[in-house]
């Protein structure tokens, strides 16, 4: 395991420190947004044809925030994907990618069977969720416990 200095340089000597959160930030934001969407649709109010498209653009949103985690962790750790530190989150990812592209396998395969997946997106969505959850939790527990460093406050 690296020492928590060298961590820290290297997470912020990494430009995927600053690449990454654009790709999670603009996924979380259309999550969002595909939510209310995919509520509408429930309602009968928004068709499904517009679900699909938030739901396009939000798995291009992942596939770029999985891409530029794996360089951030491969930079910051050492290791493409699961490294230790983000186990849980990298495990949590893989499954919520796996759930979209079973959404999008049935979509395309099999058009007459939007029910499922729609249930299949939902699934998927909840898994988002606890997902963002457990990593904003873990963050903020992982900025209470880093030692205090003046020159990022500097920085900031």
């Amino acid at each position: 395991m690296l020492s928590l200095s060298t961590v820290q340089h290297r997470r912020r000597a990494s430009v995927w420190t600053r690449i990454h959160p654009v790709f999670a930030l603009g996924q979380l934001g259309i999550f969002v947004v595909s939510v209310g969407l995919l509520i509408g649709y429930g309602l009968g109010r928004v068709p499904f044809a517009v679900v699909h498209v938030s739901v396009l653009i939000k798995v291009a949103f992942m596939v770029g925030a999985i891409v530029t985690g794996s360089l951030w962790e491969h930079d910051v750790y050492g290791r493409w994907w699961f490294a230790y530190e983000f186990l849980v989150e990298d495990v949590m990812t893989a499954n919520v990618f796996a759930l979209h592209l079973g959404y999008l396998v049935i979509v395309y395969a099999w058009p007459g069977h939007i029910p499922v997946a729609v249930a299949i997106l939902v699934f998927a969505y909840v898994l988002y969720a606890v997902n963002v959850g457990q990593y904003i939790v873990s963050h903020l527990r992982s900025r209470r416990e880093a030692p205090y460093e003046p020159e990022a406050e500097i920085a900031a």
